[in-house]
Parts: C-alpha cells; sequence; structure tokens
C-alpha cells in the first residue's frame, strides 16, 4: 500500500516558514526594545546618583556653583528620561503587535499540523484494517482449503 501523502503539505511548509519569519521578526523587536529599557534604566541610575550628590551636597553645605551644576544635570537628564518613555512605549507596543502576529501564525501551523496528524490517524486506521481483512481472508482460504481436503 503507498504511504500516507498529506495533500497540504505545501502549505502547511509555508505556514512553517511564516512562523518562522514572524518568530525572528518578533525576536528584533524585542532586542530592538530592550536596547530602550537599557537606556533608560541608565538614564534613571544617573538621575538617581545625582539625586545622591545633591543631598550630599546639601548635608556638606558645598558651593553654590557645584549644586548649580548638580541641578542643571538633573534636568538634562529628566529631560532625556521624559524623550525616552515615549520611545519605550511605542517599542513595546511593537513588540506586543509582533508578538500577536507571531500567536496567530503559530494558530495557523498547529490547525494545519492537527489536520494532518487526523488524516494520517485515519489512514494508519484504514491501513490497519485492510491488513486485517487480508489476513482474515488468508484465514479463511486456509481453513476452507484444509475444510475441502478433510472431505476427501
Amino acid at each position: 500500500m503507498k504511504p500516507f501523502e498529506f495533500k497540504l503539505k505545501t502549505v502547511l511548509e509555508i505556514r512553517v516558514s511564516e512562523e518562522a519569519r514572524a518568530s525572528e521578526i518578533h525576536s528584533e523587536a524585542k532586542t530592538f526594545l530592550e536596547e530602550a529599557q537599557k537606556q533608560k534604566r541608565a538614564i534613571e541610575e544617573a538621575i538617581e546618583s545625582n539625586l545622591t550628590a545633591c543631598q550630599q551636597a546639601f548635608d556638606g553645605q558645598v558651593a553654590l556653583g557645584t549644586l548649580a551644576h548638580l541641578q542643571t544635570a538633573l534636568r538634562e537628564l529628566r529631560g532625556q528620561l521624559g524623550e525616552l518613555v515615549p520611545v519605550v512605549a511605542e517599542r513595546q507596543a511593537h513588540v506586543d503587535v509582533k508578538w500577536k502576529e507571531l500567536l496567530v501564525a503559530r494558530q495557523r501551523r498547529e490547525a494545519l499540523e492537527k489536520m494532518r496528524d487526523k488524516q494520517q490517524s485515519e489512514f494508519e486506521r484504514g491501513v490497519a484494517q485492510a491488513e486485517q481483512k487480508a489476513i482474515d481472508e488468508m484465514v479463511l482460504m486456509r481453513e476452507a482449503g484444509g475444510f475441502t481436503n478433510k472431505l476427501q
């Protein structure tokens, strides 16, 4: 008997490649987001460091020039952070969209694989039934042949 052949094999291969492509795009978007998050964390750490330096300046009664310089740097860092927050949000939204696209691609592939598996199971069940029928017929033929020999 001929082996099982899934008629939608080409479509399944296309769906597998679509899922792989969606996974790659999602991964790239995630990397892009992580870069922005790393920049944001660095700015937040710089702000914390600046605030600590400001606190030490207030406690030590340092020169006004140093304190003014720290305050200017703090304003600049907060401005950079303010500019970066929407970038991070935009990149997060992009990652979320790409994740949904990946899920859709995965579901489409899994649906075809499920169909293939079901058809293969039905095929194998049919093969098993045909084999059993052939065995039954051989047994009947042997028994019938033996029965005629006994009659003679």
